[in-house]
């Protein structure tokens, strides 16, 4: 019996440690003088189906997709940028609240994103990460289309890997945030 609970103790650990990235806002904001702070409300950000999944995945030849086997996003990226997008603009000065769920009332702006790719492709020993986003920010009751932008960019990768994938992405959602709120 001491043999038997003994084994139990020396259990070999597993070769491959499951891992779940996350994508996160900008911590600084910027200033805009004269401007009085609105509330604002983030739609869910939409994302095709390819993408809409906590899977992590990557593209080895073109036409195929195939998913990180012990590597997951939290959450679908789409509800990442949600929520970094959130996180941005509550920094902002020039935005007295972010509204995700319900509105009390109606808001002064209300804005709009789809994730149209996040994408690891990879190419023999290295890949590229690619991002593009599309938003529309729209004024008041009446929906006036005040603003429309898109980021769209392109990461090389020396290493393919989940971890480099992530560390990617969030470099260029850092750089599709900053001209979120620079509009």
């Amino acid at each position: 019996m001491v043999l038997a609970l003994g084994g139990c103790a020396l259990q070999r650990p597993s070769p491959h440690l499951a891992m779940r990235y996350r994508l996160s806002g900008l911590r600084d904001s910027l200033t805009a003088p004269g401007v009085s702070p609105a509330v604002l409300r983030l739609l869910p950000v939409d994302a095709p189906q390819g993408i809409d999944t906590a899977a992590m995945v990557y593209s080895p030849a073109p036409q195929s997709i195939m998913h990180y086997r012990d590597n997951s996003w939290v959450v679908p990226p789409a509800d990442l940028v949600r929520q970094a997008l959130a996180q941005t603009l509550r920094r902002q000065p020039w935005i007295a609240a972010v509204e995700t769920d319900a509105v009390p009332a109606v808001p002064a702006w209300t804005l709009h994103c789809e994730l149209e790719r996040l994408e690891h492709d990879v190419d023999g020993p290295t890949g590229r990460v690619r991002l593009a986003m599309d938003c529309q920010l729209v004024r008041g009751v009446d929906g006036d289309l005040a603003a429309h932008w898109r980021s769209a960019g392109v990461l090389p990768l020396s290493t393919n890997d989940a971890a480099h994938y992530a560390a990617a992405a969030q470099q260029l959602l850092d750089a599709a945030l900053r001209t979120a709120v620079s509009r």
